[in-house]
Order: C-alpha cells, then sequence, then structure tokens
C-alpha cells in the first residue's frame, strides 16, 4: 500500500502472543517476590464445581488487569481479553468475560469476601504499623443512575436529588494506603454510620499497631464517635462546626484578648475548654487564625452596610468569622482533641490537622483514576466487594511505585503510561521464553534503565529470602520500600541473617 511516507506491506498475525502493557511483567515480579499474589488465591472464598468453573485464578487475575489498565465498568473488561502475554504472566489458563466476572462477585458470600480483603490490604501493610502512625478517615458519595440496590437520596453536593452510595474509608496518613472502604446506602453518610467497619478493622490488629491517633473533619467531630473512640482510648483530632457555643467562646477569647500562639505557616493557635450541648464531658479545643498579617483587615462601616458586607460573614460550613469587634476579619476554625497536651502542645495541632487534606487526593485519585465510581451492579454486596479489590491493587501499585520514587507519590494518571505502556512480545525458543518490552515512551531509556535496576534487585532479594515465610519476605520488601519513610530502621520480624545478606 501507497503511503504519504512510501510503500509498504501490512500483513495480519493473529497468532503472536502481544500486549499493550509490556511492563506489567515487572510488576508481577514485585508481586512474587512479596508472595501477595499467591497469598491473596490462597485464602480466596471463590470456589467453582465442575469442568465447566472459570476459576478463581482467572476471574481474579481478569479483575487485576482491568483495574490496572484504569477500567471503571464490568464493559471494560472486554478490552483485556485479547491480551496474549500478561494473563500466562500471572499463571492464568486466560482472561474471563465481564458477565463471569459479575456473577463471580456475586457467588462470593459477603462476610467471607469482606474478610478475606481486609485481610489481605492488612496484610499488605501490617507490618510496618509497628511505628507511630495516624489514621484519617473519611467518607465520600458515589452517585448511581440505575436501579441499584440501596441507592438513596442523601447527602449529595455535586448531583443534589441523585441517589447515591456511600463509602466509609480508612486511610494510613502521608503513605496513601487504603486500610477499607465499607459501602452504604446513600442516605447513611453521617460518621457515626462508618464506625462499625472501623473498628472491625483495627480489633483484627494487635492493639501496639493500633494508630497514635485517628482524625476526620467536622462530620467526625460529635458526640457519638468521640465516645466511641474514648471507650477505645483511641486518641482523636477532629474538627467542630461552628455552632452557638464556639462562636461564643470565640468571641470570649477575641474579646479577652487572649495570647495567640504562633504556629508556623501563617497560623496561629489558642487552645481552651469546652462542653457543648449534649456532651457528657468538658474537652480540650484548639482554636486555630490566621496571623494578622495575612488575614483581610476589616472595611468601613459604610463597606459593611454594602456588598462587601457578605464577604465578612460566616460562609456556608462556617469557616469565616466576622470579627466584628476587632480589625481582624480572618479565617477561624476550631478542633476538638483528646490528644495529650505534653505530647501533642498547641502549636503542633494545626498542622496535624491541615496535613488530613492529603486523604482528599486519595478519595480524588481512586474515584477518577481507580474506578471507584464504577464497577456497579444491582446487588449492593458486589458493589462492596469490587470497591475493597480495587482499593487492594491500588495499595500494591502504590507501594511499587515507592521502588521508583522514594519522596512522593506518584499518581496513576502519570505511573501507569511510564511502568505499564509498553508493547510486549512474547517469543519461545528452546524451552526459554522471552517478553520483548518495547517502551514507546518520551523518556524510555530512563525508564528501561530504572526498570532494569529495580528489576535486579527484585531477583537479588527474591534469590536470598527463597527459604523464607511470605510474611517475612514481604517485611523484608516494605523495609525496602519505606525506608526513608522508616528513617533507616529495619522491621522487627526478618530473620537475623536479613541484613548481612542484603549488606553482601
Amino acid at each position: 500500500m501507497d503511503t504519504p511516507g512510501g510503500r509498504f506491506y501490512a500483513e495480519w498475525d493473529d497468532q503472536s502472543p502481544v500486549t499493550r502493557e509490556g511492563q506489567l511483567i515487572f510488576f508481577f515480579q514485585f508481586l512474587q517476590a512479596g508472595g501477595r499474589w499467591e497469598e491473596f488465591l490462597r485464602e480466596c472464598p471463590l470456589h467453582y464445581t465442575g469442568n465447566r468453573g472459570s476459576g478463581a485464578i482467572n476471574v481474579m487475575g481478569t479483575v487485576l488487569l482491568s483495574v490496572l489498565s484504569g477500567h471503571w465498568r464490568y464493559a471494560h473488561i472486554n478490552g483485556v481479553r485479547g491480551d496474549g502475554v500478561n494473563p500466562g504472566l500471572l499463571g492464568m489458563d486466560g482472561t474471563v468475560s465481564e458477565d463471569a466476572v459479575r456473577l463471580a462477585m456475586r457467588r462470593i458470600e459477603e462476610k467471607a469476601g469482606l474478610d478475606w480483603l481486609s485481610t489481605q490490604m492488612l496484610g499488605s501493610i501490617s507490618p510496618a504499623l509497628c511505628l507511630p502512625w495516624i489514621l484519617d478517615v473519611d467518607v465520600t458519595v458515589k452517585p448511581l443512575y440505575g436501579r441499584q440496590q440501596a441507592a438513596e437520596i442523601g447527602y449529595n453536593p455535586q448531583k443534589p436529588g441523585r441517589p447515591s452510595h456511600v463509602y466509609h474509608s480508612y486511610f494510613v496518613a502521608n503513605l496513601r494506603i487504603s486500610l477499607g472502604v465499607e459501602v452504604r446506602p446513600g442516605n447513611e453518610h453521617a460518621a457515626a454510620k462508618g464506625l462499625p467497619g472501623l473498628w472491625q478493622t483495627l480489633e483484627k490488629l494487635p492493639r501496639h499497631q493500633w494508630p497514635t491517633f485517628v482524625r476526620g473533619d467536622c462530620g467526625y467531630g460529635s458526640e457519638a464517635v468521640m465516645l466511641e473512640c474514648e471507650g477505645r482510648a483511641l486518641p482523636y483530632l477532629f474538627k467542630l462546626r461552628h455552632t452557638a457555643k464556639v462562636r461564643d467562646l470565640v468571641n470570649r477569647m477575641m474579646r479577652q484578648g487572649a495570647l495567640w500562639q504562633d504556629c508556623g505557616d501563617g497560623w496561629q493557635a489558642l487552645e481552651s475548654t469546652i462542653r457543648l450541648s449534649g456532651w457528657t464531658r468538658v474537652r480540650r479545643v484548639i482554636l486555630v487564625r490566621e496571623s494578622p498579617s495575612r488575614a483581610p483587615m476589616a472595611v468601613s462601616g459604610k463597606a459593611r452596610r454594602g456588598k462587601d458586607r457578605q464577604q465578612l460573614l460566616p460562609n456556608a460550613k462556617g469557616t469565616e468569622w466576622d470579627a466584628t469587634a476587632t480589625p481582624w476579619c480572618g479565617k477561624i476554625s476550631a478542633l476538638v482533641t483528646s490528644l495529650d497536651e505534653g505530647v501533642f502542645p498547641t502549636q503542633v495541632m494545626p498542622k496535624h490537622y491541615r496535613d488530613r487534606a492529603d486523604s482528599e487526593n486519595v478519595f480524588g485519585e481512586l474515584k477518577n483514576q481507580w474506578g471507584w465510581n464504577g464497577f456497579t451492579s444491582s446487588k449492593l454486596a458486589p458493589s462492596r466487594l469490587m470497591a475493597n479489590l480495587v482499593a487492594l491493587v491500588y495499595n500494591w501499585w502504590t507501594l511499587y511505585m515507592r521502588f521508583y520514587d522514594e519522596e512522593h507519590h506518584r499518581e496513576a494518571i502519570r505511573s501507569r503510561p511510564m511502568l505499564m505502556a509498553g508493547v510486549g512480545r512474547q517469543v519461545q525458543s528452546g524451552g526459554r521464553r522471552t517478553v520483548r518490552v518495547s517502551v514507546m515512551h518520551d523518556k524510555g531509556d530512563l525508564i528501561a534503565h530504572a526498570v532494569t535496576q529495580i528489576s535486579n534487585e527484585l531477583h537479588h532479594i527474591r534469590a536470598i529470602t527463597e527459604r523464607w515465610t511470605v510474611d517475612q519476605r514481604w517485611t523484608l520488601l516494605l523495609t525496602r520500600l519505606l525506608r526513608r519513610w522508616l528513617g533507616g530502621k529495619w522491621l522487627p520480624g526478618l530473620p537475623d541473617e536479613a541484613e548481612i545478606l542484603l549488606s553482601g
């Protein structure tokens, strides 16, 4: 055929095994080195009888390939059915159809499936939880457009009146690792509705691996949530809504000219105590405001009576404060905590709460890049299972990415084109199977060099841990992946010769 570039010849080749995600072989090497894939399948509650069953490994492998590809609908699963290389790398006989996956999710008993996935998610990070860490809790809304079970109308700021599910989620702060997600009907968005799933997750961990404290937004700053935490001796840091008594406290502190402490980054804090209506006890409260040098100045009385007055009044969430008695008119927030003042002084509390904003980035990535907004069926149980499956694959990929960037979290929108995409061709000669990968990324040379180094390191780790248990192998990998977070420490549970072997 004649083209603008000259004459070429084209032919069809349906026999050669090829794949678009040729670099996944290195990710599968990572799963094998840590024993995560075999452990995942060993505990899988999906079972078939007879000769015509799809097989748990084929179903779960298809889900893994689909989620890694960024799919968010069951119908998209057909996009991985033509992959001739990656299913064999996972030990699969072949991929299955979207209907087989959908029916498999219904086949799994809900409680057994959720316990299995929760155990897998905790197992992927629990060796590192012996060090101090913070638990972020939050809830997000997932609008629905069909006839799904438990699709109820509730709090939905983006699409008011639209039926939805709500996702109560728990994350390891700063590491962006999910510990679980509980899918509830749309009218159960209150923070207290997600507490049963939170306690079930934490109770699977020994007490010394519990978080230093749990933190959440103003939805968690209620008496019911705080009593649950206090009953389990779990410290907390929550935000308070600007109720009448909170506003009275702020007014009183402003009139008294209390001494605000500088917290850095343009913020000041003031500590006090408060007991709101319905509370059973007095609790520690931290007031946080912008430094006067950064806060907007109050305007003249004439401007206050005009349109500019709207800029000085509290907004819908109560985050702005009209300081009518002073020339200061910046933002102010109230935090409630049970943390010990001697260990967590007033100056550090504002930064601890501001760091919670990183959990919003996790929500955005999971919903927009990992398919949390999809894989919905008419029954609620399969939706719960798929949400946790997506979170588990997200954890694996997040940890894998720390081989290449120890300082920053690389979102999937950037990491997939770098470390997944590439034409892979499988050839066999003399009983040796070879996957030839062609990386078409703009920085293909750098990517190939980095992947080669990591692959060699994984091969070395696999060789020296051949007789180790799965838990020991994974603990060693976590020590390597989180070495910057660990500050050079070694995670407990490793054999005595681990450091000698690695140093050699």
